[in-house]
């Protein structure tokens, strides 16, 4: 919704104008000023305070000749909101083009994000970072309790609808050849500059599950396929038309043979929405005074994170590796790295010391609970040794890694949440960190402070101004981490509680309310059923808090009951995340809908077909008032009779106490050493506890490896139990010295002697394991700059690892 302006005939002037400027339609950047004399300004002095922000946080920015500066001066096209004559009267030309309460919805801020005369690679970045730049103009005057209001949704009959196959043989034979020929060298996730989505993948189920974003069955010829060569003239082969043309046929072709789905005549059936046919939903506005790094991360392509915080240089990320766009803002990373440059990272050091205070805001989702090293989520550093500050993972901890007086060159000792806690969860969090000479460091997650102390408060020392600011691991490419990042913001002061609380309760990515029209069934006009709806990630929306409302206030005239709901997308009830299914309410007569009364406060996962733009949700019902469905259980299918037996596995598994003892005793490791027992007591539950080896799952693999790591560290740290195993490896030499093809053999003889002493014929061929190893050292010992005497020895407890936790240990 449109904030109105305070000018209407300044808008209107100023929308023509615009087009005399280029329009909404330019692809270039504006010609240059001829001859301009001075990038200083040199008029007038801002007469007021408020005119000395504007200029500080709005003008500055937007005057130079990149931007706004070579047309909107005096001479050339009217409004002269760039004026480099006076700023005084800039500010004057400015506020019609402003609202500087809800600051997204400004003509300034319309235009660039549509593309008129924006100077990044992507129109959503210029957006933000005008938003952004107005908003240090407005400053309080931001609104930061936004009120939704519920209008009435373009209402459409759930109709006919075409779902994509659950075999790929149609794409592959239509749509493939001409992304394989032509698009390869983008969107695969083996070429050199990878872009997502990967449907050119040489995977087959990437490919089909990444065109499905960018094909519309229903309407081919809007498909981003069709429209990125058509219109974008993006990447054609040869004439663009042409090609797009090509695809559309292609598509045609694909889609002309997927039968429609009807939705069935007995059905009870709201009507149908699109996600962005909600209305944007927000609890209130984010806390961001301060900020000098903001990376949101709604560009949703290409190889650029953008900085929008506004505040110049802005550090934006390169993108590199395994990576992801989500739908729903944010970016995965498999094992991928975004980082800036050096130079731009530079601000940090710059801002965060003449405070000495600083936080660091993310909304994360780690893929698991068992990295470690710590890995790297957010870091500005230079190496596996030298950092500014870190927020890493490691396993169920979140560490806070920081340079100062009191600390090592690599920030340590770390604050980290207690490990008993188990604060880190596999799950969408958010997470502050913040730091301040009096308080020292401290770790928020979703809002509330995690109780550990800072026992080394010290102020901030010997900062390094060329490191740089890096997400998904370390500038040495080593401490990889995996997962989800929504959001980040890095700030210059210390967020005080409620400011954080205020953010967590404002959310991340973009949401809606979704009004389902159930009028027609109820006989009560403009009455909803209304859904707050997210898309979750790149193969799901998640549907929370079903409520009834009627917009126009209006009460319940007769009463009526409403039980079995159930969402339906693309013409069929969706086979997952039927969570409403056993709703039963009635609704009494009078019972006031002017504000959403609550059905259900539960939320659900629905999984994606089309895309955000295509799927088309609808609410189906058991009962609605007097419409009834008679809705047929699932018929169970028996399963086939098996012949009893009294067969069994013929070999064992060790269970948790065995192995425990089994690794002290094959390592020389005491099982009451601190490493070994405190790892032992987090991964114990985690191990199997019983010796079925039926009963096995991958689980109890990812904990033997967790004791294995323990027991190969302690034991290849301990200088007379390495000595005693390797009596021929120098650890004080790098890899390429000390692991050498002529000294391997020192390495791996005596490991496999020493962890599998027995020469059984059920166990694995020791000649076939020392092949196994021999690969694997040749490949950690490629390691850069990294290669010195303690990658030698962390070669040496992989390699102990790999084969404590392995089946020669388990099975028995």
């Amino acid at each position: 919704m449109n904030h109105p302006m305070k000018s209407y005939i300044s808008i209107i002037a100023f929308t023509l104008l615009l087009s005399a400027c280029g329009g909404g339609d330019v692809e270039s950047n504006p010609p240059q000023q001829q001859d301009p004399q001075s990038n200083e300004y040199t008029g007038p002095a801002p007469q007021t305070e408020d005119i000395q922000k504007y200029k500080v946080s709005l003008w500055d920015n937007i005057w130079t000749e990149d931007k706004c500066g070579a047309c909107h001066t005096e001479g050339n096209q009217a409004p002269f909101f760039a004026s480099r004559n006076n700023v005084n009267d800039a500010y004057a030309a400015t506020n019609p083009l402003v609202d500087l309460v809800n600051p997204a919805t400004s003509r300034l801020v319309e235009k660039v994000a549509g593309g008129h005369n924006c100077w990044l690679a992507s129109d959503i970045a210029c957006g933000e970072t005008m938003t952004q730049w107005i908003k240090l103009w407005s400053d309080d005057r931001v609104s930061t309790a936004n009120t939704i209001e519920l209008t009435e949704p373009v209402e459409r009959q759930p109709g006919a609808s075409k779902n994509f196959p659950a075999d790929s043989a149609l794409f592959a034979q239509n749509v493939y050849p001409l992304l394989n020929q032509y698009c390869v060298e983008c969107h695969n996730e083996a070429a050199d500059v990878a872009q997502s989505p990967f449907f050119a993948s040489g995977d087959m189920v990437q490919a089909y599950e990444s065109a499905k974003q960018v094909i519309s069955l229903d309407e081919p010829a809007q498909s981003r396929l069709v429209v990125r060569l058509g219109t974008e003239f993006h990447n054609c082969w040869s004439s663009c038309q042409a090609n797009s043309a090509e695809m559309l046929a292609a598509i045609t072709a694909m889609t002309d043979q997927i039968p429609v789905d009807e939705i069935s005549a007995e059905m009870v059936v709201s009507r149908s929405l699109r996600l962005t046919d909600g209305i944007t939903a927000s609890s209130g506005g984010r806390f961001e005074n301060d900020v000098i790094a903001l990376y949101q991360f709604k560009a949703g392509e290409g190889n650029t994170a953008y900085d929008t915080s506004g505040i110049s240089p802005a550090a934006n990320l390169t993108l590199t590796g395994d990576f992801e766009w989500l739908g729903s803002w944010g970016l995965t990373f498999n094992n991928g790295k975004a980082q800036a440059s050096t130079a731009s990272s530079k601000k940090l050091h710059d801002l965060i010391t003449a405070t000495n205070e600083f936080s660091i805001e993310a909304w994360v989702t780690p893929n698991n609970v068992v990295q470690e090293g710590p890995a790297r989520i957010v870091t500005y550093s230079a190496g596996d040794n030298e950092r500014n500050f870190t927020l890493g993972q490691t396993q169920y901890n979140y560490d806070f890694m920081l340079r100062s007086e009191a600390s090592s060159p690599n920030g340590e000792p770390a604050l980290s949440t207690p490990d008993a806690s188990e604060v880190l969860q596999a799950t969408l969090q958010h997470v502050v960190l913040t730091y301040s000479a009096t308080d020292g460091r401290r770790i928020y997650v979703n809002g509330q402070l995690i109780e550990v102390t800072d026992e080394d408060i010290a102020p901030l020392a010997s900062w390094d101004d060329s490191f740089a600011l890096i997400l998904g691991r370390e500038a040495s490419n080593q401490h990889v981490w995996q997962g989800d990042v929504r959001l980040l913001a890095i700030y210059n002061r210390a967020l005080e509680t409620e400011q954080i609380q205020q953010n967590y309760n404002v959310g991340v990515g973009e949401k809606f309310f979704l009004l389902f029209s159930i009028s027609h069934l109820i006989d009560l006009p403009k009455t909803y059923v209304m859904f707050e709806v997210s898309q979750f990630d790149n193969y799901s929306y998640l549907f929370n808090d079903a409520a009834l409302v009627n917009i126009d206030g209006s009460s319940v005239s007769d009463s009526f009951e409403v039980k079995g709901l159930r969402i339906g997308l693309n013409g069929k009830e969706s086979a997952q995340g039927q969570a409403y299914s056993n709703l039963s309410e009635s609704i009494v007569s009078g019972q006031a809908l002017a504000s959403p009364l609550s059905l259900s406060r539960l939320g659900t996962i629905i999984g994606l077909e089309k895309g955000a733009s295509q799927d088309e949700f609808f609410l189906t019902f058991e009962q609605l008032g007097e419409h009834t469905n008679v809705v047929i259980p699932g018929v169970i299918v028996p399963v086939d009779e098996v012949p009893a037996t009294s067969e069994t596995a013929q070999i064992g598994i060790r269970n948790f106490a065995e192995i425990h003892h089994s690794m002290s005793l094959l390592t020389g490791v005491a099982q009451n050493e601190s490493k070994v027992a405190e790892t032992y007591q987090l991964v114990k539950r985690q191990l199997p506890n019983i010796e079925n080896i039926e009963t096995f799952i991958s689980a109890q693999q990812m904990g033997i490896t967790q004791l294995a790591i323990a027991y190969c560290d302690t034991a290849i740290e301990d200088s007379s139990i390495r000595t005693q195993w390797f009596p021929g490896i120098d650890f004080t030499q790098a890899p390429a010295s000390a692991l050498s093809a002529a000294n391997r053999s020192q390495l791996l003889t005596p490991l496999i002697a020493k962890l599998m002493p027995l020469d059984l014929t059920t166990q694995p061929d020791q000649s076939t394991v020392y092949t196994e190893l021999d690969n694997l050292v040749t490949r950690l010992s490629v390691c850069g700059s990294n290669c010195n005497a303690e990658r030698t020895r962390t070669i040496a407890k992989s390699s102990c690892a790999a084969v404590l936790a392995s089946a020669v240990m388990l099975v028995q």
